[in-house]
């Protein structure tokens, strides 16, 4: 604790100006996004232009995180359309141009959506994550922490046509094969910091109850306690920046779900709580995991000073010992402008230090 609480992003980054890749926070309004955005990207530029020009973005955002004194960082999900879709791309029958058009997140979303045509496994022989983590972490020593989607999110995310799984349920279990593959590689590997993105959990809490945050623990199965396993849950992004009329998910969900995730074997569970504040009573009903509780707001441009930071977290310090709070975001940081994000970010690391 010699330098204060520790620090952490939550996975996405505002890609450059000039940027080629589609990207869902970049369009006026999330649900004017399609797939086939990127599908006519893909055709329009060779894979080795596309690496060079996601090794360059990931390389700046790195870097930036690195100035910042951010002390675990992400690689920005520079190679991304969305947290979601990039995953799904690596999977065999999951298919780009037989979109659904899907309502989802209790009503907030509406989009085209890829669809399931066929039972889901992986699409190389070999795991892909792995090597894109190396490729970021190669660039740093700072420890760079790589980010899942979660079987939940995923399936709320996409579509099934005529319903080719029979439950939601077997849909899921074929998911956690694919995902704990890219997992037990990453540690292998040696990535220490592995995060599973699963805010449908907030939106649908019976599922997550009766077998969503089992399989989210299967997903880490064989993986060992020199890894940090999160669980990141948040409520929802909005459709675009300083959105006052989004539908994001309850808070009080969380309350609902924190005794089966405490012990679900996760080691982190990251929450949201700038955006709109929880009853921070919440934090004693976690008795062993970390809280990475979410201190400024990635969908607002109003900038939390460095004040107000210091005073959320002496109120949480009143409900869970330092030991086991890191600080971040509520969520990926693709909404914000630079200059404001650089802001955010500095005044959270400050407020960080505060507490050696």
């Amino acid at each position: 604790m010699a330098s204060g609480l520790t620090t952490t992003v939550i996975g996405s980054y505002p890609k450059p100006p000039g940027f080629p890749c589609p990207d869902w926070f970049r369009v006026a309004n999330g649900n004017d996004y399609t797939p086939k955005m990127y599908n006519d990207f893909c055709q329009s530029i060779t894979k080795e232009e596309f690496e060079h020009t996601v090794k360059q973005a990931t390389k700046e955002c790195i870097a930036e995180q690195v100035k910042l004194g951010i002390n675990i960082i992400t690689d920005g999900e520079m190679a991304r359309e969305n947290y979601v879709f990039h995953f799904c791309r690596k999977l065999k029958n999951y298919s780009f141009d037989n979109l659904t058009h899907k309502v989802y997140r209790n009503g907030a979303c509406h989009m085209d959506v890829p669809t399931v045509i066929g039972p889901l496994e992986p699409l190389e022989s070999e795991p892909w994550c792995v090597k894109e983590w190396l490729a970021s972490q190669a660039l740093t020593t700072t420890p760079v922490k790589i980010t899942i989607p979660g079987p939940m999110t995923i399936i709320g995310t996409t579509a099934s046509k005529n319903g080719y799984y029979k439950s939601d349920k077997d849909w899921s279990l074929d998911l956690v094969k694919c995902i704990n593959r890219e997992i037990r590689a990453l540690a292998d590997a040696g990535c220490k910091y592995i995060q599973l993105d699963e805010p449908v959990m907030v939106r649908q809490p019976s599922v997550a109850l009766d077998y969503g945050i089992d399989h989210a623990t299967q997903c880490f199965e064989g993986v060992g306690s020199d890894v940090e396993k999160t669980i990141h849950l948040c409520c929802g992004y909005p459709l675009y920046l300083d959105q006052v009329d989004y539908m994001k998910a309850d808070r009080q969900v969380y309350f609902d779900l924190a005794e089966k995730l405490d012990n679900a074997g996760f080691d982190a569970v990251s929450l949201e709580d700038a955006h709109q504040y929880n009853d921070l009573k919440l934090l004693e009903k976690f008795k062993k995991v970390k809280i990475i509780l979410g201190v400024v707001a990635i969908a607002k441009s109003s900038i939390e000073t460095v004040d107000e930071i210091k005073k959320r977290v002496q109120l949480a310090l009143e409900h869970i010992p330092a030991s086991r709070l890191t600080l971040a975001p509520d969520c990926g940081l693709g909404f914000l402008p630079k200059d404001i994000l650089h802001s955010k970010l500095e005044n959270m690391v400050t407020a960080a230090k505060l507490f050696a």
